[in-house]
């Protein structure tokens, strides 16, 4: 089944926090410390942030729909580089994807490579060398999607529970 990839629109609001509020339970349930939870505002406070977010950063959001329903989405930010930036990087410009979530029951259907191919346009045509995406250590799945698709582990963010 072919999807249409677009921009988001306001209009797309509530039906993006019913699918944050899925990348929630998911993340719950691939969480082996059990440390993850959803509260109730979940999809609706993330869902703020995103928006907030790619306003503030230069951003974008795209929708994936299939026969008129939202079942997937990604969030790309171009955030300025900070003065440790300049300090520890080759000076560039780097886009970082903050969000990508397809609904299970439409991946493995090349949802979520047609939204990154659609991310990585944007992020290229804006003139940026590098992207960053970050992904939660027990969500291999994602890290497996992102390795398949060419990207590198750059830094590692380690717990321990006491």
């Amino acid at each position: 089944m072919k999807e249409n990839i677009r921009k988001y629109r306001s209009s797309d609001k509530p039906s993006i926090i019913k699918l944050m509020e899925e990348f929630g339970d998911y993340l719950v349930a691939v969480d082996t410390m059990k440390r993850q939870r959803r509260a109730p505002e979940f999809g609706e406070y993330f869902t703020q942030k995103m928006i907030e977010n790619d306003k503030k950063n230069d951003g974008i959001v795209y929708v994936a729909e299939q026969e008129g329903r939202i079942v997937g989405f990604i969030a790309g930010i171009m955030p300025k580089p900070s003065k440790e930036d300049f300090l520890e990087c080759i000076p560039g410009k780097g886009g970082r994807i903050i969000e990508l979530f397809v609904s299970e029951q439409y991946r493995n259907q090349k949802v979520g490579t047609v939204l990154m191919e659609k991310m990585e346009v944007y992020f290229r045509k804006a003139g940026c060398d590098v992207i960053k995406v970050e992904v939660f250590a027990p969500n291999i799945h994602a890290y497996q999607f992102y390795q398949r698709l060419g990207y590198q582990d750059r830094s590692f963010d380690l717990i321990k529970k006491l």
